[in-house]
């Protein structure tokens, strides 16, 4: 998407007026600058707020200088006034750090209690917190009805709100305006995000007689075969049949068989609706799949996948793959929508059905086509057919030349610039995503070859596939870290590519990446792990060991080590082992087949999606890193040998308690 109007008003501004600077930028004194920043904060941070405001005032002409202004507020924000904070957020309102001061700000506002100011400096936000802030700063200052009219899309919510929400509903209570309705909605939402907590305390909130059904609800939620209490739901009651359809869910998960069983006796004591069976069928379905259940095939061929339920429509394709009924896979590939059935992992299946038919010819046209794609699926098509691999490397050429000169002299770009250099890589990022969030094509392209020069490896890559321009390899798959990459794929005996390819897929670069389970680092590793890894690691402190991952030398010779281990433990497959590495090896040893399965069926049947888009990645990133190598590609077949099955592997996994994993 382009930049709307002002923006891109603003944007050829700025580039019209820095164009002549482009040429004549001088950065001689960048290296003594980034001293006296980096003093000035530690003398803002001691108190030495007069060797501070000299170092300050020496730098109003870098580029970083925002942000002393900032720490300086936000030292001591309940000594300001609001005229001072508007100043800055006026001075610096394209800066992130006006976001950043505005919500600091507007949460120093709410402790004090003082409204009037808040909806003065409120801007709607993310944040549920600042958004009960407004709808009480609304009610503090006369505006009740308007904020009435507002809570109830935050009520119904299935988790906790927090306490800055706790006045708002009690007004809205006390207004007459909770109804019954609107508890069991809220309860129903508790109860599918698993918050029996928060249920139980929306007990207060019904009737008395309404107690019962709750109860029964929860008592469901731990034994899910008490749906089939005759005494329990021979009664009437609006959520009745929510609460029997929770129970054949909690069922399902434990017992697919016995939750089948289950919905067949409801169906004859209770009616349902038919979104309600359609409901039901759906998690019955997905539950006999998971179990590999004999009949799961006669069952999906009674049920038709709702229009627009694509998840259904391709798992049924995946079980039918599983057991190798190539006329029903053919069948069910044939009624996905066209967007579906064009894409790429479906044509491939497409034919891979007709080969197994013996329409040889059909399935090598489709194979064809697809070999010419420079893709996991495409190298696999071209694998059938012993065709080359289609890999072609064209370098982004930007349009306009002068453009990436007059992008580097926007007061954002060299923030970003200045940040990374100085390894303040969230502020760094922070800054890039705001001012790019807008761009078009062009700029964006220009933007990733900026980035790409500086060694920010990560923001070219994301920046350049917003354009969708796949062909600058260079670009897309660098070669950073080379050398610490050769040295440990040779110390534990592995392929160069291959690292490369997991590194690039976990972190694509980010050195200081953070998963939301707590990995970290260029491979993501978890500190736990880690610690196993390595004997010289088992001393250290949990944020030592942190500390420790966020190095790019430690976390490649850390993740290198790991995916030896795991190799070493999963029968030297390498597939096997690329899916533990990030699953974790005890939900691969779950998945491995009864008996010996061509690898790319394993794959495509594995049952978590992350894992089986993990690995096509990873897969076809090791095909295109051993060209980025110099190296002749491996052909994937070599690369991906039949997975044996269970009783012909060499598995050795020891008890799990005592192996942790890797495991996001």
């Amino acid at each position: 998407m382009g930049l709307d109007f002002r923006q891109t008003g603003w944007i050829l501004f700025c580039l019209l007026t820095l164009a002549p600077l482009a040429a004549a930028r001088d950065n001689s004194a960048l290296p003594g600058q980034r001293a006296d920043f980096k003093a000035a904060e530690q003398a803002l941070a001691r108190g030495d707020l007069g060797r501070y405001q000299r170092l300050k005032s020496s730098l109003r002409d870098y580029p970083l200088y925002p942000y002393l202004e900032y720490r300086e507020l936000r030292r001591r924000l309940h000594r300001h006034k609001s005229s001072r904070i508007e100043s800055f957020l006026t001075r610096y309102a394209d800066t992130p750090l006006a976001g950043l001061l505005r919500n600091a700000w507007l949460d120093h506002l709410a402790r004090r209690g003082r409204w009037q100011g808040y909806l003065a400096f409120y801007r709607p936000s993310g944040k549920t917190e600042r958004q009960c802030h407004y709808l009480r700063a609304l009610m503090e200052t006369g505006r009740e009805r308007e904020a009435l009219q507002q809570v109830e899309p935050l009520w119904l919510h299935g988790r906790s709100q927090p306490r800055a929400c706790d006045p708002v509903f009690a007004a809205w209570r006390e207004a007459g305006l909770l109804t019954e309705e609107l508890v069991w909605r809220r309860i129903q939402l508790a109860m599918d995000a698993h918050q029996t907590r928060l249920a139980r305390y929306l007990r207060r909130f019904l009737p008395k007689d309404q107690h019962i059904w709750l109860d029964r609800w929860l008592r469901v939620h731990r034994k899910p075969q008490r749906i089939l209490s005759a005494k329990d739901f021979s009664g009437r009651h609006p959520y009745r049949n929510s609460i029997l359809l929770h129970g054949i869910r909690r069922f399902a998960r434990k017992d697919a068989t016995a939750a089948h069983h289950a919905w067949r006796l409801l169906q004859e004591r209770h009616a349902f609706t038919p979104e309600q069976r359609l409901q039901a069928e759906r998690t019955l379905a997905f539950a006999l799949i998971r179990d590999k259940h004999p009949d799961t095939l006669t069952y999906l061929a009674r049920i038709r996948p709702a229009e627009g339920d694509l998840a259904l429509a391709e798992a049924r394709i995946r079980a039918a793959l599983q057991a190798r009924n190539w006329t029903r896979a053919l069948a069910w590939l044939s009624e996905l929508p066209e967007a579906e059935r064009m894409s790429e992992g479906w044509r491939y299946w497409r034919g891979r059905a007709l080969e197994a038919l013996g329409r040889a010819g059909e399935a090598a046209r489709i194979y064809r086509q697809l070999a010419r794609e420079r893709s996991y699926y495409g190298f696999l098509a071209a694998d059938r057919q012993g065709s080359p691999y289609h890999l072609a490397n064209i370098p982004l050429r930007i349009n306009d030349p002068a453009l990436k000169k007059q992008l580097a002299n926007l007061p954002a770009i060299r923030r970003a610039e200045e940040l990374h250099a100085l390894g303040r890589l969230v502020e760094a990022r922070r800054e890039w995503e705001a001012i790019t969030r807008d761009m078009n094509h062009e700029e964006l392209r220009a933007a990733a070859k900026l980035a790409q020069g500086w060694g920010w490896h990560d923001r070219a890559i994301f920046s350049l596939a917003r354009t969708g321009y796949w062909d600058d390899l260079d670009l897309r798959f660098p070669l950073a870290y080379r050398s610490q990459i050769e040295t440990q794929a040779g110390a534990h005996r592995l392929d160069s590519a291959w690292i490369f390819a997991v590194l690039r897929q976990e972190s694509a670069f980010i050195r200081d990446a953070r998963s939301h389970a707590g990995a970290i680092g260029l491979m993501q590793l978890m500190p736990r792990t880690a610690r196993q890894l390595s004997t010289r690691l088992n001393g250290r402190s949990l944020r030592s060991v942190k500390s420790l991952l966020l190095q790019p030398d430690a976390n490649i010779e850390l993740g290198a080590r790991y995916l030896r281990r795991i190799l070493d433990k999963l029968d030297q497959h390498p597939v096997l082992a690329t899916a533990a590495y990030n699953a974790g090896p005890y939900r691969v040893k779950k998945w491995l087949p009864d008996e010996d399965v061509p690898a790319d069926l394993w794959v495509e049947t594995i049952p978590f999606k992350e894992t089986r888009s993990y690995l096509q990645r990873v897969f076809a990133y090791t095909i295109i890193y051993e060209q980025q190598l110099g190296l002749k590609p491996t052909r994937l077949r070599h690369r991906m040998p039949p997975v044996k099955g269970i009783g012909n592997l060499a598995i050795n996994l020891p008890d799990r308690q005592k192996f942790q994993t890797a495991q996001r």
